[in-house]
């Protein structure tokens, strides 16, 4: 319910952003026109905001690390509600000041900065609505039934409500634990992400499947980057053949097995297989230089492109051809740089909707197995003269050239039977590989326009679409051949069907869609659906594509279907094999999940995915970061360490009763967790003067911690740190990311910081 209602305030801020009151229903209007004219206080949410800082919970990792220290603690049920009830109030603190502005921008009467105001106290809204979602999450969770005695299959966990989550399981963990046999391994991952596209889990197991969808998307990623073989044997054959011409891809094959091995747990054939890799490494100077040479470029600022070109002239010296002039890829690279924050996260959703929908189907690829060694090249007969003669045996006079007579009184004789001697040439070929032919899996994409796809559904939808023409982006630019996509809005009026076919066309739809995200007018799923239909009758005759298609709507569900006159549209394409599958945003929609029931009944492929607004990731902060403060990285979450967190969960539940939490926390790891360069690349560009004043907040806590006692300078660089950060508006995860942009100054300043605090923490 929370997480409903935060996702229609972030609805309503953004079309206030642009100007406008996006419509409400009829409660809301009603309760606008009783509100009293004055400015809301917000003291529920602020003070709420407040303690949480107390409480030092300042990322979604750090409130997952509670939760779990809250379970292992049985004190969930302490907490959850008492934090859900002060969310409600803070969010209905929020949800009036939101109004007042709907109706001062009615009246031409909005104060300037108001909307920058609001946007501020959205984020702090939405880590309280985060943090309550998931401890109630948690507290759910540990209502599950208590066994003294646990039967023997719940040993490991307790069997999931869906028997088809139960065969996912089982086909992912037999992949998981298979580590010789690719083949077997992929198709195993295969069916499990089909059935797990397929299946709709109810409430218990929705948070299980989607965790396993991913699982199983990351580990098909891993397995498809290599060849596939069907044993260890076939294995050291493949590697020994390839590493003479092709070295780095015999390393990927045993690096994917060492990746294997420990996957499935199994310690000797890791320890070969990595001592196996590392034999095939260049000397560690040579690396050493590398890395030195790569580090060069990056810091005399030479771009990727500079380096093509310089390529590409460097072959034409030698007398090769030139490189191709990836336009595209530059296109891509100058829409990167102009994009805001909320567009970069688009992109990173629309990586991962690659991996959840599978956009590349590989039910439909085809598995090329390892080469083992050379193949024997084939010879065939010519009728000129060769290299290559042997002798062969006729009865026709045709060859009467190549007649090899040792008696000729005998000629005839041995023309009757058939043993005349003849010359053969021959000539060598490669052997034929056997014709393969790939079946289209073409999808036409029905994307839901009307007025309700707002906000994260919005996004949700537009990163599907620009992860399916990023994958057609991707393989033009490989030269890999691959289907055209057709896709079409619709609201009360559906757009025409767009044909994408090419790299370059795919970019500029990308480029499209973050110009301009359409969002208007009512939903009408029976109309898009009879016009899409409509669409690949019209383009059948000149389109051979779409004789096998998949037709997949996306849509909040907000809409009846007529089943009947669908069925009847659809009738005269029986013979095209057209599909429907859904995938529905935000509402349930029985209608659209019946249709594709009836649809798997009768032996076709359709698959029905409802994600909810929770599901979707409503209105990403920076909260979501997955930085932790109160452990450092490098430290595993168990039960000891989780142990030395037990006063910030006491402060929660402090806050849970309506109380304020503590103004001193100690805790043994923060200190490591907050003084330390993470790992990675930045996930956003650091602004100059971002850096400047990081420099300065690290120098100020290095001078004052020094000063502080012995014992307490860790703890009081801390708390000095988060003031600061506070103090000058930024926020913990963008201090992180500031600290992975690897600035000289805010590096030397970050290593005083240790150097005077650590020996004492």
């Amino acid at each position: 319910m929370l997480t409903a209602e935060l996702n229609r305030i972030r609805a309503r801020l953004d079309a206030l952003k642009e100007g406008r009151v996006l419509e409400s229903g009829l409660l809301s209007r009603a309760r606008a026109l009783l509100d009293r004219d004055e400015s809301p206080k917000l003291e529920a949410l602020m003070g709420l905001d407040r303690d949480f800082d107390r409480a030092g919970v300042h990322t979604a990792a750090d409130a997952r690390l509670l939760r779990e220290l809250g379970k292992l603690k049985g004190r969930l049920p302490d907490v959850a509600p008492g934090l859900g009830r002060r969310a409600a109030q803070a969010l209905a603190e929020l949800d009036a000041a939101l109004r007042r502005a709907e109706r001062q921008l009615a009246g031409n009467e909005l104060p300037a900065g108001a909307v920058t105001e609001l946007e501020g106290h959205f984020v702090r809204l939405a880590r309280a609505v985060k943090i309550a979602t998931l401890f109630e999450a948690g507290h759910e969770h540990a209502k599950s039934s208590f066994e003294i005695l646990p039967h023997a299959r719940n040993l490991d966990r307790t069997p999931p409500t869906s028997a088809r989550l139960a065969v996912a399981e089982f086909w992912a963990k037999r992949a998981r634990e298979n580590v010789g046999d690719l083949l077997q391994k992929r198709r195993d991952l295969d069916l499990a992400h089909e059935l797990l596209l397929r299946a709709s889990a109810t409430a218990p197991d929705r948070d299980r499947l989607r965790q396993l969808r991913l699982e199983v998307a990351d580990a098909r990623e891993r397995v498809r980057s290599v060849p596939a073989v069907r044993s260890l044997h076939d294995l050291v054959r493949h590697v020994r053949h390839v590493a003479r011409k092709d070295s780095p891809a015999a390393y990927r094959s045993l690096r994917s097995l060492y990746e294997r091995a420990i996957e499935a747990g199994d310690n000797e054939v890791a320890k070969v297989a990595s001592d196996a890799t590392r034999a095939m490494l260049p000397p560690a100077d040579q690396v050493k230089d590398l890395v030195e040479k790569t580090s060069l470029k990056r810091t005399l600022g030479i771009k990727e492109s500079d380096l093509r070109t310089l390529e590409a002239v460097e072959k034409v010296k030698s007398g090769g051809r030139t490189g191709i002039d990836d336009r595209s890829a530059d296109m891509l690279a100058q829409l990167a740089f102009e994009l805001d924050e909320r567009q970069l996260d688009q992109i990173n959703l629309a990586s991962g909707c690659a991996r959840f929908f599978d956009v590349e189907d590989a039910l439909t690829e085809e598995v090329v197995e390892a080469e083992l060694g050379e193949t024997r090249p084939v010879q065939r007969r010519v009728s000129h003269p060769t290299q290559l003669m042997t002798y062969e045996f006729t009865n026709s006079l045709a060859e009467l050239p190549n007649f090899v007579i040792h008696q000729p009184q005998n000629v005839i004789h041995a023309l009757a039977s058939n043993q005349q001697l003849v010359r053969a040439y021959l000539e060598e070929e490669p052997p034929k590989k056997p014709k393969r032919l790939r079946q289209t899996a073409v999808r036409v994409y029905v994307l839901d326009a009307s007025g309700s796809m707002h906000g994260p559904r919005a996004s949700f939808r537009d990163a599907i679409l620009i992860a399916e023409l990023n994958a057609i982006r991707v393989k033009g630019r490989a030269g890999i051949p691959f289907d055209p996509l057709y896709f079409s809005f619709f609201n009360d009026s559906p757009t025409e069907l767009a044909r994408v076919d090419s790299g370059g066309e795919a970019m500029r739809q990308i480029e499209k869609l973050f110009r301009h995200s359409p969002a208007e007018g009512q939903t009408d799923i029976t109309l898009a659906l009879m016009s899409a239909f409509e669409s690949i009758r019209a383009a059948i005759g000149k389109d051979p594509y779409l004789a096998r298609a998949t037709v997949v709507l996306v849509t909040d569900g907000e809409d009846a279907v007529d089943l009947e006159l669908v069925r009847r549209t659809r009738k005269p394409f029986e013979g095209l094999s057209i599909a429907l599958s859904f995938i529905s945003l935000g509402e349930e929609n029985p209608d659209l999940k019946n249709l594709v029931l009836e649809q798997r009944g009768q032996g076709e492929r359709a698959f029905y995915s409802h994600l909810s607004d929770a599901e979707i990731g409503v209105a990403p902060t920076e909260f979501d970061s997955t930085f932790r403060t109160l452990l450092p990285p490098d430290l595993p979450a168990t039960p000891g360490a989780l142990e030395s967190l037990l006063p910030h969960l006491e402060a929660l539940e402090e806050i849970a009763r309506g109380r304020p939490a503590p103004e001193r926390l100690r805790s043994a790891g923060q200190f490591e967790a907050l003084f330390n360069v993470p790992d990675g690349a930045p996930s956003k560009p650091a602004a100059a003067a971002t850096l400047a004043r990081l420099h300065d907040v690290l120098e100020a806590v290095a001078e004052a911690s020094s000063l502080a006692p012995m014992d307490d300078r860790a703890n009081e660089a801390v708390v000095l740190l988060l003031h600061l950060l506070s103090l000058y508006g930024l926020a913990v995860p963008d201090y992180v990311d500031a600290l992975r942009a690897r600035d000289a100054k805010v590096l030397s300043a970050l290593e005083r910081v240790r150097l005077l605090c650590r020996p004492y923490s």
